[in-house]
């Protein structure tokens, strides 16, 4: 009775994720996995179809629609718009306040949920808490690096000058400050680093918890991906919006611009190595 009674003091909370045609199937059947074999399970779960997916990918989630013992909906986009656009679509159907984000190729730690509800219900006026990453390559015995992010207030705002603060796959957050601060914004591929930047502005209470909550899966074109050169224009977007709102100084603006172009100009190879071997190790 009382592990009962703690369990149903716990918020209701929904997962919010998004697939896509290129997604393979059983990282797909991973990841739902591993939200149904939480300690604490979510009261819905919300995938969004962003775009048409194969007959392959319909029919996982129709299959752990029927497993699921509670809420799974799935909601259907014609066009493949992007992430951003994605959980705007899935935000708005969303039934619960606190929203927990994943991503259809990652794997939630089975204790994840409870561990971020026990701090939630601990911390009063909380908005947003987020956790650390494992990278893995193929399974998760695989480790490859990790991405670490700070736990404090201060902490989480001076590194926000330079990188994302939270780790987008390990995420709760509180539906109505997701709507005050204006959700999910079309901002590139910085459109959770934006939203961050902007719930931290507006003084709400984040923090991140020092525990490992998701292993994210890693493949050679991420490191690619990061070197997009549309992501740059972005990037300093961003920062000269952080030197409006006075998060950094003109000086650190510059460094920060030039950091980033160096990033993008490098080699993949030299990129992976860096990420690898000093930003997630």
């Amino acid at each position: 009775m009382k592990e009962k009674e703690r369990t149903n003091s716990f918020p209701d909370f929904s997962v919010l994720m998004s697939v896509y045609k290129n997604e393979k199937p059983e990282y797909l059947n991973e990841s739902l996995r591993s939200i149904e074999n939480q300690t604490i399970v979510p009261k819905e779960i919300i995938v969004v179809q962003d775009g048409p997916i194969s007959k392959q990918l319909s029919a996982i989630l129709k299959r752990h629609q029927k497993i699921f013992t509670n809420s799974f909906r799935i909601l259907k986009s014609r066009e493949n718009h992007g992430l951003g656009a994605a959980l705007r679509l899935g935000t708005k159907e969303v039934t619960t306040n606190w929203i927990a984000r994943m991503d259809s190729d990652d794997i939630s730690v089975p204790q994840r949920f409870e561990k971020q509800l026990t701090m939630i219900q601990s911390t009063p006026n909380l908005a947003l808490i987020g956790g650390q990453v494992n990278e893995f390559a193929a399974n998760v015995k695989n480790i490859v690096g990790c991405r670490s992010v700070p736990t404090t207030e201060k902490e989480i705002k001076n590194f926000a000058k330079w990188r994302s603060p939270f780790n987008h796959p390990t995420i709760m957050i509180r539906k109505d400050v997701l709507k005050e601060v204006g959700g999910y914004m079309p901002f590139g591929n910085l459109e959770d680093y934006y939203l961050w930047v902007r719930i931290i502005l507006s003084r709400y209470k984040v923090m991140n918890m020092s525990d490992v909550l998701v292993y994210m899966r890693v493949d050679e074109g991420l490191y690619s991906r990061r070197g997009k050169f549309s992501n740059i224009l972005y990037f300093y977007k961003l920062r000269k919006y952080l030197k409006s709102k006075k998060m950094i100084t003109f000086y650190e603006q510059i460094i920060g611009n030039i950091a980033m172009t160096v990033n993008i100009m490098m080699p993949s190879s030299i990129r992976k190595i860096l990420y690898q071997k000093i930003l997630h190790k």
